[in-house]
């Protein structure tokens, strides 16, 4: 499914290398699991020869119709309202609803293509969530939060605009529909989150946060500091006969210890095992990293304070303890 989103959607082995969004440049994707083991990702996508944000608000004061197609080409990629003359399946059982998430949506090559297509992709909306609906995750003190932390309901914007600081308010006719693209939202039928990436904080928000995706440690900070007292515990009840006194030893105790406890405490889902042991990775991207090492750049710039690291010697080298880490 993301071979064809990024080949076939994005464009890349198309034969006019266009996709729904234009011409992608690059892309760079994070694949992480859900509580409940659902896989998705979170990426970025450039687009060849995209212009900086500040030459966007330059060319937009200049000229009404660079302005005008940006305008449309924005709304068409990005809808922030339900189809038109469309209704909600709200009525009918949860069940009923989420049908459309499991059969293929209609063929564009049928007649009724076109009177179809506008209530399937209504349908499959309703049933993936773009359509949002406060409930617990929206208010993490209830008793003290008054508003969404999603900032939903959203105010209605009736024309995309374009303000002095360049960002782009884009058209909203409905207040709680989350941002998505017609074509990918349809053919995949699952839930899907569009934004156009500017400058200002929005930008400077939403590169933070895929990063964030990027780098992020897979355990959380409670998992890692309840194994550390369950190790440092367990080191307490050691058998005192065993001299176990030097700073060193205890230290190494401590440290296997606390890896034991946090593989055993940590949670693995079957879709995460089993790409593990397929080799699928836990990224895509069509761009290749040089690898850097920050040792060799601070030993470049300050040679004083940070010496080019020298192997000692078996006489200057003491062995102290040797740590296993099996990462599946």
């Amino acid at each position: 499914m993301v071979d064809q989103f990024m080949n076939i959607y994005l464009g890349f082995e198309r034969d006019c290398k266009r996709g729904v969004f234009g011409r992608v440049k690059h892309y760079y994707a994070v694949i992480e699991a859900q509580n409940r083991g659902s896989l998705h990702f979170h990426g970025l996508i450039w687009l060849e020869g995209a212009l900086s944000p500040k030459l966007i608000q330059e060319k937009a004061a200049a000229d009404e119709f660079f302005k005008q197609r940006l305008f449309a080409w924005l709304e068409s990629i990005i809808k922030l309202d339900l189809p038109s003359n469309t209704h909600s399946l709200s009525s009918q059982s949860k069940a009923e609803q989420k049908k459309c998430l499991m059969g293929r949506p209609p063929h564009p090559d049928e007649i009724d293509f076109h009177t179809e297509w506008p209530q399937f992709l209504r349908a499959v909306l309703d049933a993936s969530g773009h359509v949002h609906e406060h409930n617990d995750t929206c208010f993490k003190k209830p008793h003290r939060d008054r508003l969404c932390r999603f900032n939903y309901p959203l105010p209605l914007v009736p024309t995309t605009s374009i303000d002095e600081h360049g960002k782009i308010s884009l058209k909203r006719l409905d207040p709680n529909v989350v941002g998505y693209n017609p074509t990918i939202s349809g053919s995949f039928q699952c839930n899907t989150d569009a934004k156009f990436v500017g400058s200002g904080p929005l930008g400077m928000a939403l590169s933070i946060y895929i990063t964030h995706y990027a780098a992020k440690s897979s355990l959380d900070s409670a998992i890692i500091m309840s194994a550390l007292a369950a190790a440092m515990k367990s080191l307490q009840k050691t058998n005192p006969d065993s001299n176990i006194s030097h700073d060193d030893e205890r230290c190494r105790i401590l440290l296997l210890k606390t890896l034991n406890q946090i593989n055993g405490r940590r949670e693995l889902s079957g879709q995460q095992v089993a790409c593990a042991l397929l080799g699928i990775p836990n990224h895509v991207t069509d761009a290749r990293f040089a690898v850097f090492h920050w040792s060799k750049l601070l030993t470049w710039i300050s040679p004083e304070y940070f010496p080019v690291y020298k192997k000692l010697s078996e006489e200057q080298c003491t062995p102290r303890f040797v740590m296993y880490l099996c990462v599946i």
